[in-house]
């Protein structure tokens, strides 16, 4: 199975048409007829197009590009809308990083999973929150999802909830063999902040990830993290536990994910057989069987 990720680093879009255009110019070279193709974006992909159309206005700040952002209650349907249709033209999987949207009242930090007819097949909200985050307004999400896709059982973990040990084992005693993580670590900050989220995560649980982090400037904020896809370190070279990874130049970091390897480490090293699943029940969706 092939996976992409995109950071952003050379994005130059400032309309929605440069925008499909800078999609479609990266992606459709690396998709093949007979090969089913997923493509991960990093977190506040919604918030950098807002900001790069210039509807958020003088904002100064990533604070300011927030509540900004929130009151343009039209721009989450917009994101959405749009999304859906790259995913019907491009005829992939698609998980087009994160947006800020109200639900009930309450606001919300999630990622969609959308399929290659555009439908949105299901939608991860952020489990835990930062002081930063709290100020915004935000509300936590209340379960850890995975969704059936070509690819296996998927799970997503959205931005900061990548250093809360809890949601790896969540995901993957509910079934998960890839994880996507939308991520936007702070550029002065990224090295050995990202081992301790994603990768630990997957040496601990044996999922393959996809870990797309933002590599550009929000109103003055700017993220700087490296795109890497893991791996458990048994199957990669020097037992690195990184299949690819990508940074400053914005290429697309792609991976052909072999599941039947990752089986095969799982069989001798059933590491998620030593974990307690009931001491994880109150706070995931359903016991499931290991995949």
């Amino acid at each position: 199975m092939r996976v992409i990720a995109l950071n952003f680093a050379d994005a130059d879009f400032a309309t929605p048409g440069t925008y499909r255009e800078y999609m479609l110019e990266k992606v459709s070279p690396l998709l093949t007829a007979d090969k089913t193709a997923l493509v991960v974006l990093p977190a506040h992909s919604a918030l950098l197009l807002a900001w790069s159309f210039g509807d958020l206005g003088d904002v100064q700040s990533l604070d300011e590009a927030v509540l900004q952002f929130v009151q343009l209650s039209s721009w989450p349907a917009a994101w959405y809308e749009q999304q859906q249709k790259l995913a019907r033209e491009l005829n992939i999987w698609f998980i087009p990083g994160t947006v800020l949207v109200r639900e009930n009242g309450r606001l919300y930090h999630e990622a969609p999973l959308l399929n290659p007819q555009g439908r949105i097949c299901g939608r991860q909200k952020q489990l835990f929150l930062t002081q930063q985050e709290k100020t915004w307004g935000l509300a936590r999400g209340t379960s850890a999802e995975v969704f059936a896709t070509p690819f296996g059982t998927l799970g997503i973990i959205v931005g900061t909830d990548a250093w809360y040990p809890e949601t790896g084992p969540i995901l993957a005693l509910s079934g998960a063999g890839l994880i996507c993580h939308p991520g936007a670590v702070p550029e002065e900050n990224h090295t050995w902040l990202q081992f301790a989220g994603m990768w630990s995560q997957v040496q601990q649980n044996q999922f393959f990830c996809v870990e797309s982090q933002l590599c550009t400037e929000i109103a003055g904020y700017r993220a700087g993290g490296n795109t890497l896809i893991h791996a458990p370190c048994e199957m990669t070279a020097g037992s690195s536990g990184i299949l690819a990874r990508g940074g400053q130049d914005g290429g697309p970091v792609v991976a052909e994910l072999d599941e039947e390897r990752r089986r095969e480490v799982i069989s001798r090293y059933p590491l998620l057989k030593l974990l307690q699943p009931e001491a994880y029940s109150p706070i995931y969706p359903e016991k499931g069987e290991r995949s």
